[in-house]
């Protein structure tokens, strides 16, 4: 199976024309899609079906930690660029691709596409191979299943953990400052007040805590189980991961027809040309 992140394939098809978003969007659609056919055709034969997963709204995450993602959004407010209709072109190329093409989508409301595709390789459970496409350091964790392997489609090359928990440990300590998680020795908003650092966080003390979570007080231990919560694949709560192998296994809502109605309606004459690279294979 491949996993693609479709968010990353969208941003990074966005980010080289952002200056001129508006006169691009066409050939930014024509670039996201083109990713996706590309990987596909490249992969199918070993890895079989490509599913598609994608970010929704309203993430659970900001329910466990309200400062999630808060700079983000802060930084968003303050850029020169239209945010807001990048993310509506975004959006509506995602919803175009889960309703026309022959591929397997996933999006559910809560959810981001880390937790779908976390939640589909901990649930097939099975020896077939999987390709997750993504730049995402979060999903090394997964390379804690011996069939997974992940490519990052900016860096092109692989993404390889040599102890997939033991990085899985050190980063719920340090937390993840492009998501606005603290390390777990620092206070809540110490990433979104001005003028304040995090407390340092030293291997020594990161061993520590694998050894006693409660090493350095109740706080810290507190904050690191909140790290976790919010870092670890497999804490996805229960009934986010049930709606997600729901949508999983409803299939494709679209068809080869469809999709080549949908490339021929939005003159992606190109992508018509090399129509076969966006079938759908599965391993035998």
């Amino acid at each position: 199976m491949i996993l693609l992140d479709f968010s990353s394939i969208a941003m990074s098809s966005i980010m080289p024309q952002i200056d001129k978003f508006e006169e691009n969007t066409d050939m930014i659609r024509h670039i996201m899609i083109n990713i996706i056919r590309r990987y596909n055709e490249e992969y199918r034969d070993d890895y079989g079906e490509m599913v598609i997963c994608m970010d929704a709204g309203n993430n659970w995450r900001k329910q466990v930690f309200p400062q999630y993602k808060a700079n983000r959004r802060k930084n968003r407010d303050n850029s020169i660029h239209d945010w807001n209709a990048i993310f509506g072109m975004m959006n509506q190329v995602r919803d175009d691709i889960r309703e026309l093409s022959p591929f397997r989508c996933v999006w559910v409301d809560e959810c981001e596409a880390d937790d779908a595709i976390g939640t589909i390789v901990e649930k097939q459970n099975n020896p077939e191979p999987i390709m997750i496409v993504s730049p995402d350091g979060d999903f090394k964790q997964l390379q804690r299943y011996p069939n997974v392997k992940q490519w990052s489609n900016l860096q092109k090359k692989y993404v390889v953990s040599e102890n997939p928990l033991d990085e899985l440990h050190e980063k719920c300590c340090r937390g993840d400052t492009g998501d606005g998680v603290p390390n777990c020795l620092s206070d809540d908003d110490v990433l979104i007040t001005e003028g304040t650092r995090q407390t340092p966080l030293s291997k020594k003390k990161i061993a520590a805590l694998k050894e006693d979570p409660h090493a350095f007080g109740a706080s810290t231990a507190s904050r690191l189980a909140r790290n976790t919560t919010m870092i670890d694949l497999t804490r996805t709560p229960d009934r986010l991961k049930d709606s997600i192998m729901s949508e999983f296994d409803k299939g494709p809502k679209g068809n080869m027809m469809s999709w080549m109605n949908y490339l021929m309606k939005n003159q992606l004459k190109l992508l018509l040309e090399s129509a076969s690279d966006f079938e759908v294979r599965t391993l035998q």
